[in-house]
């Protein structure tokens, strides 16, 4: 049996760089389920860790279960979506935790260490003057050996004084000497175990055989084999994945919010973030400690950007989502940031990922995250869509956003995506473009002033009027007529065929560019089409 596992922290909303994880974790169990791979059977475990009581929150769980599901990736094992916490929660396992910490300490494999935040500082700071790395042993000169009042012990484990190899299925072997490993916290001041302790009992516990996760958690696999050994217990397979860059090969961080919001504050040279902090909904001091750099915290940045109308990059699963992009268009383009499938393939089904899925198409190097590429294939994916698969997620898209187009019904949906289908990258698109159909249009003052003011505009826009207001059944049929009449209007006052056109969409729309004009008044209505020419008039 080939069991995988995808372990966020409930801290935030789901990166798309773990999506990619648990993209891989999934591929690989479902290869095994369905004989392609293994042909043994598999299983895809998800798991919540939160352990860290401080940042781990249930409205990040949820959002993350919501993500993976919208993303089309289902879980054999784990939590269930809407119900209580179950034992695929860290939270829940305490029990189990405590009990293997017990058995190491009585081993003596684990013991209290009584340091304060200030006095582990201090010892840093000593290793950092004396150019060396710090790491933590039971052995180390300086230690503090009896508690201390009002200092609470955390646990370390001893780490084996040994050189440990990892068998990466990926990178291959890799070895860190004895003298380079650290006794690592396995147990924290508040009694809630550390990250590398509960991983090793969960994995062990829910009979994970192998564990794909990022690069950067290579350094704590040596770690944790140190804990497998101590505890007895036979080690997963483990392979690391390349990292998520974007096109400058900068690391692509949830921090590039922050970045953002700051830059765009600090270009209008505002000292004095009172206002700021009073439309934002945060104190003042919040806001200077992100300015200062003390903060990188996500939701900070989200309410600033409010305020500011920056354009946060996008970084988690929510953020395309809200983009509007396609579920399976993503979950291709990420499958490809890091992994090749063969033979220049690009689009791909998730049937076909599943059949052409291997650890050893994945490279060793960073994958690019090209946000072109992946707009393009978004466009790919809506153009091939059925008008039903786009109303389904235009409601997807409608329950994550604020654009007037939720107010729209299915019908008015498919109406609109009749139209856009063949011109949009992305839903948010079509939303922002449409907008004119659902709320006053803001005018665009430079079509005004060319097509409306300029020229014979306001004559042409005049006579399409009268032409309009004598239309009897405002239907596509009914308004066809009218509609050919108006495009002459144009050649007869000396211009080209359509030339009446334009003003229309401008007093319309607000700007110049409009799905068909006739499709586009069917849908406006009379009221608010002629409404909107007579105000433009006058």
């Amino acid at each position: 049996m080939v069991k995988t596992r995808f372990a966020p922290s409930p801290t935030g909303f789901l990166h798309v760089g773990g999506a990619r994880t648990a993209l891989y974790s999934y591929l690989f169990a479902q290869q095994a389920k369905s004989g392609g791979g293994q042909g043994e059977g598999g299983r895809f475990v998800l798991r919540i860790e939160d352990t860290d009581q401080v940042r781990s929150t249930a409205e990040s769980a949820a959002g993350i279960l919501q993500d993976m599901l919208w993303l089309g990736m289902t879980w054999d094992e784990g939590p269930v979506v809407g119900a209580e916490k179950n034992d695929y929660f860290q939270s829940m396992r305490l029990d189990i935790y405590d009990k293997h910490l017990q058995e190491l300490l009585a081993k003596g494999l684990a013991y209290e260490a009584y340091e304060s935040p200030a006095q582990l500082a201090a010892m840093r700071q000593v290793a950092e003057k004396a150019k060396k790395p710090f790491r933590y042993r039971r052995d180390m000169a300086g230690r503090q050996l009896v508690p201390q009042e009002g200092v609470k012990p955390v646990v370390r484990f001893a780490m084996p004084y040994k050189d440990i190899t990892v068998h990466d299925l990926i990178l291959g072997d890799v070895t860190v000497k004895g003298e380079e490993h650290d006794d690592i916290v396995i147990r924290k001041s508040d009694g809630f175990p550390t990250y590398h302790f509960a991983v090793v009992i969960d994995d062990h516990y829910m009979g994970i055989t192998h564990v794909l996760r990022a690069q950067e958690h290579l350094m704590n696999t040596f770690k944790h084999l140190g804990l497998y050994g101590a505890l007895g217990w036979e080690a997963p397979l483990h392979g690391h994945l390349p990292l998520v860059f974007n096109m400058d090969n900068t690391k692509m961080s949830k921090r590039e919010k922050a970045k953002a919001v700051r830059a765009d504050i600090q270009k209008t040279g505002v000292k004095d973030f009172a206002e700021l902090a009073a439309k934002a909904g945060v104190e003042v001091k919040v806001v200077q400690e992100f300015i200062a750099k003390k903060s990188d915290a996500v939701e900070i940045a989200v309410k600033l950007a409010a305020v500011t109308g920056t354009r946060l990059p996008e970084i988690d699963v929510q953020d395309f989502r809200r983009s509007g992009y396609l579920p399976e268009a993503l979950l291709n383009f990420v499958a490809l940031v890091g992994w090749s499938p063969g033979g220049d393939r690009e689009i791909m089904s998730k049937q076909e990922m599943l059949e052409l899925f291997s650890l050893e198409g994945i490279q060793k190097t960073p994958g690019r995250f090209d946000r072109k590429k992946l707009a393009w294939m978004n466009g790919e994916y809506i153009r091939k869509a059925s008008i039903e698969r786009l109303v389904e997620a235009v409601a997807s898209f409608n329950a994550v956003t604020d654009y007037p187009l939720k107010t729209a019904s299915a019908e008015v949906v498919r109406e609109l995506l009749g139209m856009y289908q063949e011109r949009m990258v992305t839903l948010a698109e079509m939303a922002e473009n449409s907008r004119f159909f659902f709320e006053e249009p803001r005018m665009d003052p430079k079509a005004v002033e060319k097509h409306v003011k300029g020229g014979n505009g306001m004559e042409l826009l005049r006579a399409s009027l009268e032409i309009l207001k004598g239309v009897k059944e405002w239907t596509k049929l009914g308004l066809q007529g009218a509609h050919d009449r108006i495009l002459e209007l144009g050649v007869e006052s000396g211009g080209k065929r359509g030339a009446a056109a334009q003003p229309i969409r401008v007093a319309v729309s607000g700007g110049a560019v409009t799905p068909p004009l006739l499709e586009t008044l069917v849908l406006l209505g009379r009221e608010k089409a002629i409404g909107r020419m007579e105000r433009m008039l006058g």
